[in-house]
């Protein structure tokens, strides 16, 4: 090229996503509905398991937790192999691993076969999404493409979690326990034959992948997050405190690793680029926000509004849906509105939705509940362009051949953003319940059962029930009233979490767009690249990040 030359413009790629892209995208959904459900099928079938494996308090919760927590400290390592090896590759070996755990924990004779098993599942799952998206990359070449069906494939994830529950209890009613887990035994099965309709998409086949990089980085994350979850569920422990503690100092030595080897686990560089940091800050900022107000919400409409645990899951799968909707509709957004501006956008109507919550719950018992999952809704509504669009801008930031990276850091970032959002709420919540109780309980009442039913709402109705029955009646309407200001605080913290995060994005996502041409490049792809260094700076200041 001629030296003054202006260099030549990037030409956007041509969109060829044809009819094989969308059927491969419906086959990507599969599994990702699959492993939302079983999130959240066991949420009805705990008091079954329970009753025929008899575990303790412990053991329950770490049926529950124990496959999240497996997947929050693979899940970079699992990025890494994805890009090294090929997302069509990993995508089967997970799938038949989830399989297999799946046929194990329906067969779980034990208490401790099961949570091996849910272990096995957490370890499987991990592969999956980073596959997805990494396939998805690869078949809609165009940006706008691309965001439309990672919003499709995060609605897939939002109407598993929503419809796990009713499914549960749907077989339930006809099958044992086990059922839940033997029905992804064919859909794995099946996905993983139609391997073929697939992309075969290789991998780098390149970089040393460092064992010691992959257990800093898992112990560090499980420790971080099995520590922040205890604190959550059983307030403050020397303990649980030293594994948060931990986890922090492993995941320090874990990032000071990466910046002295020339091939690490994770690519430092990726941050260098503002948008990429700043969605994921986005990311975790919303998590962080609305977990604590989630957990909450659920309660209240069974403690104080007074729904049977079937009825309030019924009303919970109102907004859930409506999430899966508006997930599924946010690239619309980009057609007149950069990133940043939406997601801000949505943060805003979150923060109008959490408030409309703080107006109704005051009324306790009274409250409308159709009122509240109204508010709830509109929070779903505003949240879903933060996941679908900050999604889009997290995996637009990084070159393709980094796209199970990004989309494992994303993993983390929500696991560390639930994490720290379930002991961020639940701390609000204990504080609040608690000073409000003791100030309405009834004169007269036993220091024991003061202070029990200053520990918990639970604690509470148990200790009502032993009273007479006018004292009892006292005792529960001073803790409903109290559990409502407790839902009431929670819902303050996110609606502030919300109205920072919309700050964070207008900010940060200024600059941000999406525009055909502007992705980072991989080195040895056609056409002129830059070198590393220049091209991350430049995703820095001025990377697009918006569809055309």
């Amino acid at each position: 090229m001629m030296r003054g030359a202006a260099p030549p413009s990037p030409v956007p790629p041509v969109d060829r996503a044809g009819s094989a892209a969308w059927i491969g995208l419906g086959v990507l959904s599969i599994p990702i509905f699959m492993t939302a459900v079983d999130m959240s099928v066991l949420f009805l079938a705990m008091p079954t398991i329970a009753a025929e494996l008899l575990p303790s308090g412990t053991q329950q919760l770490w049926v529950l937790h124990i496959g999240d927590i497996a997947g929050a400290s693979l899940v970079l390592t699992a990025g890494r192999l994805v890009d090294r090896f090929g997302p069509r590759r990993l995508l089967l070996v997970g799938l038949l691993a989830y399989g297999a755990a799946s046929t194990l924990a329906a067969a779980s004779p034990s208490i401790e076969v099961l949570i091996l098993a849910r272990m096995l599942l957490g370890a499987a799952t991990v592969t999956l999404a980073p596959a997805a998206v990494a396939l998805l990359r690869r078949m809609f070449p165009s940006d706008r493409r691309f965001s439309v069906a990672v919003a499709l494939l995060m609605a897939a994830f939002s109407g598993g979690m929503a419809l796990g529950p009713p499914l549960g209890g749907l077989v339930l009613e006809h099958f044992w326990w086990g059922a839940i887990f033997l029905l992804n035994v064919p859909i794995a099965l099946g996905v993983a034959c139609a391997w073929r309709l697939l992309p075969g998409a290789g991998g780098t086949g390149q970089g040393r992948i460092d064992g010691a990089s992959i257990g800093l980085s898992a112990l560090g994350i499980a420790g971080f997050v099995y520590g922040g979850q205890e604190l959550a569920a059983h307030g403050w422990s020397p303990w649980r405190g030293l594994a948060v503690a931990a986890g922090v100092v492993l995941i320090a030595a874990f990032l000071r690793r990466q910046r002295t080897l020339a091939e690490p686990l994770l690519d430092l560089a990726l941050f260098r680029s503002a948008s990429f940091s700043t969605a994921l800050l986005c990311l975790w900022l919303v998590i962080t926000a609305s977990a604590g107000a989630d957990l909450q919400f659920a309660q209240h409409l069974q403690v104080v509004s007074g729904h049977s645990q079937l009825t309030a899951g019924a009303w919970l799968v109102v907004p859930a849906l409506v999430s899966v909707a508006a997930t599924a509709a946010s690239p619309v957004l980009l057609r007149r509105l950069r990133p940043g501006h939406a997601i801000g956008l949505g943060a805003l109507t979150a923060a109008v939705g959490a408030v409309g919550v703080l107006f109704v719950v005051p009324a306790g018992p009274e409250a409308s509940t159709a009122a509240l999952v109204g508010a709830s809704c509109v929070v779903a509504i505003g949240m879903a362009p933060v996941f679908a669009i900050g999604t889009n801008v997290v995996l637009a930031s990084a070159p393709a051949s980094q796209t199970g990276t990004a989309q494992g850091m994303q993993d983390v970032s929500g696991s560390l953003g639930n994490t720290a959002g379930l002991a961020m709420g639940g701390t609000v919540a204990y504080l609040s319940y608690s000073g409000a109780v003791r100030d309405s309980l009834p004169t007269g009442l036993d220091a024991a059962t003061a202070g029990q039913s200053a520990e918990s709402i639970g604690g509470a109705l148990a200790a009502a029930e032993a009273l007479p029955p006018d004292l009892a009646g006292q005792v529960a309407d001073a803790a409903a009233a109290a559990f409502a200001i407790a839902t009431r605080d929670t819902y303050i913290v996110a609606a502030v979490g919300f109205t920072l995060l919309a700050a964070v994005a207008f900010w940060g996502l200024r600059r941000a767009r999406l525009d055909e041409g502007d992705r980072p490049r991989d080195e040895g792809a056609e056409g002129p690249a830059e070198p590393g260094p220049r091209l991350l700076d430049r995703a820095a200041s001025d990377l697009r990040c918006t569809q055309n």
